[in-house]
């Protein structure tokens, strides 16, 4: 997305609470897709009408429902270029639910003044839901007969789990990846260790520089003050990607890029090996 583009970082920070209407496009396979912005709470949201419902049914279950989420690791000062990049893809792709990335970071980092942004929250700057099925939503979730003639918009459902396959996570991932490298957005390094480049507690993912796979779903706070305080809290990173041990809609696109990287490192090898056998003969 350019800057003239209505969702466009540059847009949106002209008038932040402003209606930025709403960006209809036709969708590959059930209908069309109908997306609009929110600028709250700290992050700029670009989500569906199913989206909204998903947060709320998630907010309904204080947030023990799975909430799967890849995060893309940005540096403060390139999350308006990130957005620009990934919000554009995401609609390209057809996404459903939304993503989110952090506002304050980046006016922070354009002012140069003090950093609200967690240290413990970096690599998690920009942020793609995926939607996973749970039980409490068996009845189409809380909106589920609610809206007149617009129930197929908020209705939840393992249908639209199933429409976004391995195939299509693979594919969004590898091309966010490469859209964000060729736009020159920089990874948010560990200033203690400049080659992890990913979020702490989030399960890296095989050839990816920015993104990382995490489930946030609320679990006992593993270090209450006092067993009388113990509560739900979000997971810290000292509990691990999957603290709540749900059960990971990725599991084959973190196996499948596994073996594509595996395979790209062979033919790098057989093509090293290749040219070192020219020299000699050479």
């Amino acid at each position: 997305w350019g800057e003239e583009n209505q969702f466009s970082w540059e847009r949106i920070a002209e008038d932040p609470k402003g209606d930025h209407g709403l960006l209809r496009v036709r969708g590959d396979w059930y209908k069309t897709m109908e997306y609009d912005v929110l600028h709250t709470g700290g992050f700029l949201r670009l989500c569906t009408k199913r989206g909204r419902v998903y947060w709320l049914a998630q907010n309904s279950s204080d947030h023990t429902t799975p909430d799967w989420k890849l995060h893309f690791s940005t540096m403060p000062k390139d999350i308006p270029l990130a957005w620009n990049v990934l919000a554009s893809w995401f609609v390209e792709c057809r996404c459903d639910i939304g993503m989110k990335a952090t506002y304050i970071a980046a006016e922070d980092a354009l002012l140069d003044g003090e950093n609200r942004w967690s240290a413990e929250q970096r690599g998690r700057e920009l942020t793609v839901y995926i939607f996973r099925h749970h039980y409490d939503y068996a009845d189409g979730g809380p909106m589920a007969g609610l809206t007149e003639n617009e129930d197929h918009d908020f209705w939840l459902s393992r249908e639209f789990e199933a429409a976004y396959d391995t195939v299509f996570w693979v594919r969004f991932i590898r091309g966010a990846e490469a859209r964000l490298r060729c736009a020159g957005v920089r990874p948010h390094t560990d200033p203690n260790n400049p080659s992890v480049t990913v979020a702490d507690g989030d399960l890296p993912l095989a050839g990816c520089t920015y993104a990382s796979l995490r489930n946030e779903a609320f679990v006992m706070d593993p270090e209450p003050d006092t067993p009388a305080t113990r509560c739900l809290v979000y997971p810290p990173n000292s509990v691990g990607w999957n603290a709540r041990r749900q059960g990971n809609p990725l599991d084959q696109v973190v196996q499948l890029m596994a073996i594509i990287e595996e395979a790209r490192d062979e033919g790098r090898d057989k093509a090293r090996a290749g040219l070192e056998q020219v020299e000699v003969e050479a």
